[in-house]
């Protein structure tokens, strides 16, 4: 299931290359800061080049981003992402950074060279990825680990937050337009991974999301499954859609226009503090 656009709209395009131009340039961070990474199912971590408009915070702790549709960043030889389709969590990698959240984007490559469908994204396999993320965040940073999804990229997150054996090292879950629409081979289990995740969750949705994959009903059924006592919910309104497609990421279903505002309540639950 592919929830991005094969062919994004122009304008997509044009902003999404200008937010990679802004966050993949020199960096200048020091080895303190909070720190940007992408990884790969080899779970080889590189280090392509950050730049803020200014420095990164202190790192408080670190998140590991899924995104969505198919999973792929299309990684080159350094780790710098040259495809993404503008997913709503890539192109707002520094927004985490200026929060003091390092982060780990991370790649279906080259284990799932034709991407994550929702099966796979539910799968053993798929948690065991999952784990080897969390552990080469830890590795790294040595700091709590969150997984944070969007879009298809919510299915993975469930996974990590539901599987059991639980994942070891896992401090919390972020879901955002959750794609809760799923086959009905997909979604008992989708259901069940919901109904055991007891860490601290967040679900994230935008109230204008017209995508049918991620109805703003959806969210609100998932947050109602989660048991977790540390769980909360937000939605969002407003922002500036210049998507065709209404699953598009620029459209209201990847927050289109209010970037920072979403990102800003999301490390303020990770941080368990306002995020000023």
């Amino acid at each position: 299931m592919s929830v991005w656009p094969t062919k994004p709209f122009t304008k997509s395009v044009f902003i999404f290359g200008a937010s990679l131009a802004f966050a993949f340039c020199n960096p200048t961070a020091r080895a303190a800061d909070a720190e940007a990474v992408t990884v790969d199912t080899t779970f080889t971590v590189r280090t392509p080049p950050v730049r803020l408009d200014r420095p990164a915070r202190s790192a408080r702790a670190s998140v590991v981003l899924m995104t969505g549709g198919d999973g792929l960043l299309s990684l080159d030889a350094t780790g710098t992402i040259i495809d993404s389709t503008g997913n709503f969590l890539i192109r707002s990698a520094d927004l985490f950074l200026r929060y003091g959240l390092n982060v780990m984007m991370a790649d279906a490559a080259p284990a799932h060279p034709g991407g994550l469908s929702a099966g796979i994204r539910l799968s053993a396999t798929h948690a065991a990825e999952l784990q080897g993320f969390i552990n080469a965040a830890l590795n790294r940073w040595g700091k709590p680990v969150w997984v944070v999804g969007t879009s298809n990229g919510s299915i993975s997150t469930v996974t990590a937050g539901g599987f059991q054996p639980a994942l070891a090292g896992l401090r919390g879950v972020v879901i955002t337009s959750p794609v809760t629409n799923l086959s009905l081979a997909n979604q008992p289990t989708f259901n069940l991974y919901a109904s055991r995740i007891t860490v601290p969750a967040l679900v994230v949705w935008h109230q204008e999301d017209h995508c049918s994959l991620s109805p703003p009903a959806g969210s609100a059924t998932l947050f109602g499954l989660i048991p977790s006592a540390g769980k909360a919910s937000r939605a969002f309104e407003h922002g500036h859609s210049v998507a065709t497609d209404p699953c598009g990421a620029f459209s209201e279903h990847g927050y289109a226009g209010i970037e920072e505002e979403v990102v800003k309540k999301i490390a303020e639950f990770i941080r368990g503090k306002e995020a000023d």
